[in-house]
């Protein structure tokens, strides 16, 4: 069932590549060599690409609508595309890493 919200292949395929920045920079601090991006290193767009990877892939998979009526019901579709899912669960995972990463390296007991 579509909604309009894009195509099967298109949020799962963007999001992937504006996942390919984050992923790049948490194996290279995982591993000691971190890429020299220049302005892909601001948090801004570590986490701004996140966020568009991950809202775009929610936007592809979740169709809302208030159905006429009484009382009014909301009627909640959720598309079953797998590669949008798979796009979605990095994407969370990534945030939670460099969020709770901020904080650990931020908030320490001095």
């Amino acid at each position: 069932m579509s909604y309009g919200h894009g195509s099967a292949f298109g949020w799962p395929l963007w999001g992937a590549l504006l996942l390919m920045i984050p992923i790049a920079f948490v194996v290279g601090a995982l591993t000691g060599h971190t890429p020299t991006w220049g302005f892909l290193q601001n948090p801004v767009v570590l986490l701004g690409s996140l966020g568009v990877a991950a809202l775009g892939n929610l936007w592809s998979l979740v169709h809302a609508e208030v159905l006429k009526g009484k009382p009014p019901t909301l009627r909640i579709d959720i598309a079953a595309n797998p590669l949008s899912i798979i796009v979605l669960a990095v994407a969370g995972l990534l945030g939670a890493l460099l969020i709770g990463y901020a904080f650990v390296e931020n908030f320490t007991r001095r």
